[in-house]
């Protein structure tokens, strides 16, 4: 999701002020040309997808400082595959810009990853492949995922050790109403907040971010069960003398807001670009069951989480 006309003007005296910030990493996330969408399956409950499933979204999205978004996203079941004897599954990803070029991805997702807390945060730990694209001879361009020695070497301790959580709160049943359908849904809010100061000349520079994500899920819709996505991403800062903080109003220096809606489900008639025919297939469902028999970081949640990255 991400961002549209500006109706925002900043003063001449705020520019050089933004201008720092950006330097700092504080502009708007624009879409990518393509989106991996393993990211959007419910990884907290066991999967009751199939072969040949798939969902299709639109994400619309604006910004006060005139960026546009107006994309979809086609998320496939593409095949399953054993990979070193850890039972697999492939997911496919279309994202097709309103007007644009269809561009598709891949990943290889280990059935490990379900009932696992730990894809919650840290989903590329369960990636054991990824296709981008294809070779010259026409063949999948096929990438092994590896992870650093030195994150290998982390403890526990370490990975839960976030400076900015993104805090998680249910708001509880509701209905809502997409072109792929109406659904009862449980509405659960993600947020994520950050805030830093920092000296430039004889100015100091404040600045913050809160990133609003409301999810709609319901167990109708396969493989993600994700109805609706809102998403209220709001930047803000100002300036003072050094030594001397004045009690004005922050700068908004920038507020993207966007939605994600189900437009349809189905199963099969779409034909995978990159997923090579030969992993098209299912493998055997008694592997996969033993996978997720064994014991996980911690026991399985009836509310499917997800982590605030698009």
């Amino acid at each position: 999701m991400r961002r549209a006309v500006s109706s925002l003007v900043l003063a001449a005296a705020l520019l050089p002020f933004l201008a720092a910030l950006e330097a700092r990493g504080a502009s708007v996330e624009r879409a990518p040309s393509v989106i991996d969408g393993s990211g959007f399956v419910n990884y907290m409950q066991r999967p009751h997808f199939t072969i040949g499933e798939w969902v299709k979204y639109r994400t619309a999205g604006h910004s006060l400082r005139g960026f546009n978004d107006d994309y979809t996203v086609t998320i496939m079941v593409a095949g399953e595959e054993v990979f070193w004897g850890e039972p697999c599954v492939w997911l496919e990803t279309w994202t097709q810009p309103a007007g644009g070029r269809l561009n598709a991805t891949a990943s290889l997702v280990s059935y490990a990853a379900f009932g696992d807390t730990m894809s919650d945060r840290h989903l590329m730990w369960f990636v054991r492949k990824t296709i981008n694209g294809v070779t010259s001879e026409g063949n999948a361009d096929i990438s092994l995922v590896t992870r650093g020695g030195k994150e290998l070497k982390m403890r526990a301790a370490n990975w839960a050790n976030d400076e900015n959580p993104v805090t998680t709160d249910s708001l509880g049943a509701d209905t809502t109403s997409v072109p792929g359908g109406h659904f009862d849904v449980k509405k659960v809010k993600r947020e994520f907040k950050h805030a830093e100061t920092a000296e430039q000349g004889d100015s100091t520079m404040y600045y913050d971010r809160r990133t609003t994500r409301i999810f709609y899920y319901t167990p109708k819709v396969p493989i993600t069960n994700l109805a609706k996505l809102t998403i209220d991403d709001e930047q803000r800062g100002k300036t003072w003398l050094v030594g001397k903080f004045n009690k004005n109003p922050y700068n908004t220096l920038e507020r993207a807001q966007g939605t994600t809606e189900l437009l349809s489900v189905g199963k099969g008639g779409l034909t995978p670009l990159l997923v090579p025919a030969a992993q098209r297939r299912s493998i055997d469902r008694k592997l996969i069951d033993e996978a997720l028999s064994m014991p996980q970081s911690a026991p399985v949640v009836t509310v499917p989480r997800r982590s605030g990255s698009q």
